[in-house]
């Protein structure tokens, strides 16, 4: 986790970063869906898998090239888990 920090401070000295944040395991999770008017709450993750996000950190990144670059060196901190990429939907204004 130091590794990470590290990186975290270096994304914030070149104002790349958003905000980061650590995630409890998928099993603490609580599934909301509506159906018909009603909830239904049901525990555990939404989708059963064996890898789930245990984080996720938000940057803001000039191009994909950018944004790929620092997931790189996010890749070789937590080897051998793995990094996604994916933009965000930008919100328009009035």
């Amino acid at each position: 986790m130091r590794n990470v920090a590290a990186l975290n401070d270096d994304l914030r000295r070149a104002g790349a970063w958003a905000f980061a944040a650590g995630l409890h395991p998928p099993e603490t999770a609580t599934v909301v869906r509506a159906s018909d008017g009603d909830l239904l709450l049901t525990d555990g993750p939404y989708t059963e898998g064996k890898e789930h996000i245990g984080g996720f950190t938000v940057i803001h990144a000039a191009d994909l090239d950018a944004a790929l670059a620092w997931a790189g060196r996010f890749a070789r901190i937590v080897s051998p888990l793995a990094i996604e990429v994916r933009p965000m939907h930008e919100e328009r204004g009035p």
